[in-house]
């Protein structure tokens, strides 16, 4: 996917510099990676050599207004010198730039203003056919210059919205990328499998204590055949909020691990700690009166389930396979038990 790789390189170069979600800044850097590669009224070596003098300002990583200001006149002037330094018909007629190939130009730069709005596409369009009525009547210079002025002015405010709709954009993916979909209190698999293998990377280089808990709603099965998968799911939605109420308090990092298997990693916490929270889990759950829909409306009959939960704690060596396989098999332990309950991982 195009788009998704767009916005990931464009949030490793705002990464690159620092620069956050500031949109005046994120619409400098639009400006010179997008917009310069399109005009073709600069040379590449010129293009280059703006772009190496404004990532150069943004190396300072000087993000006040004052130093926003600056770089926006840095821009002004390249703007101003490339027209100044040359008559614009003359360009044009060198570059067989016709005033309908600078609207083919214009349209590309709409192009890369994706989802701009209807009254931002009526400005550019209105601002193009005042440069091309300008160009073809042979005005003054100083006029064109001012037209462009204007233009260049008008650029950074659209880029300035392109850069809150990237913002936007680049969350959602992220979201997508990292939260389950029908669980979305619950980060997903591929987010869980990241974090736990930072997390043993940090304990290699920093032991500490690392606990993992895994989670399984007992007989899931038997809501399901009962009340239709529809309940199943209202189950696991309601489970996935108190799961996500206690491992905010200690700053929990709750996910799903497939079908109604869900699982906590919690660092920094020593392991009859975090047994007790597992235990406060399983007691909170149980203790639950679960809703369930019929034709979309919450009914009042209540649902009750419980939650057999594993717990195990990082042992040096072990990588991210084996402390879920701990945490499995002491899981399974609390199931074979007698279910609602929870098991400590042996020690190896």
């Amino acid at each position: 996917m195009k788009t998704c790789e767009d916005v990931r390189n464009m949030k490793g170069l705002l990464d690159r510099f620092g620069i956050g979600n500031d949109p005046d800044w994120i619409s400098i850097v639009l400006f010179v990676r997008n917009l310069l590669s399109r005009l073709s009224i600069y040379t590449d070596d010129k293009k280059a050599e703006i772009q190496r003098e404004i990532f150069g300002e943004l190396a300072k990583k000087d993000f006040s207004e004052e130093h926003f200001e600056v770089v926006l006149a840095m821009l002004d002037m390249y703007v101003m010198q490339t027209i100044g330094a040359q008559d614009l018909e003359d360009a044009l007629t060198r570059e067989k730039r016709s005033a309908s190939q600078l609207l083919n130009e214009m349209n590309e730069v709409i192009d890369t203003m994706n989802g701009s709005s209807e009254r931002q596409n009526r400005k550019l369009d209105a601002f193009k056919e005042q440069t091309v009525g300008v160009i073809e009547s042979g005005e003054d210079q100083s006029v064109i210059v001012a037209k462009v002025r204007q233009m260049f002015q008008e650029l950074i405010v659209e880029f300035k919205e392109e850069a809150k709709l990237l913002q936007s954009r680049a969350l959602m993916l992220e979201r997508s990328a990292n939260f389950d979909p029908l669980l979305t209190e619950l980060h997903n698999r591929r987010a869980f499998d990241a974090f736990l293998n930072d997390a043993i990377l940090a304990q290699r280089k920093k032991p500490g204590s690392l606990c993992l808990l895994m989670i399984d709603v007992d007989l899931f099965k038997n809501v399901n055949d009962t009340y239709g998968h529809q309940a199943g799911d209202d189950v696991l939605r309601a489970l996935a909020r108190i799961l996500t109420a206690h491992v905010i308090q200690y700053n929990g990092f709750p996910a799903r691990y497939g079908g109604e298997e869900l699982v906590v990693v919690i660092q920094d916490m020593p392991l009859d700690i975090a047994v007790l929270k597992a235990e406060a889990l399983r007691t909170n759950v149980e203790q639950y009166g679960f809703r369930i829909r019929n034709e979309g409306r919450l009914t009042e009959a209540e649902v009750s389930c419980t939650v057999s939960i594993g717990v195990a704690q990082w042992q040096k060596g072990w990588d991210a396979g084996q402390l879920v396989r701990a945490a499995d098999t002491a899981l399974y332990r609390a199931k074979d038990s007698g279910r609602n309950q929870v098991c400590t991982a042996r020690p190896s």
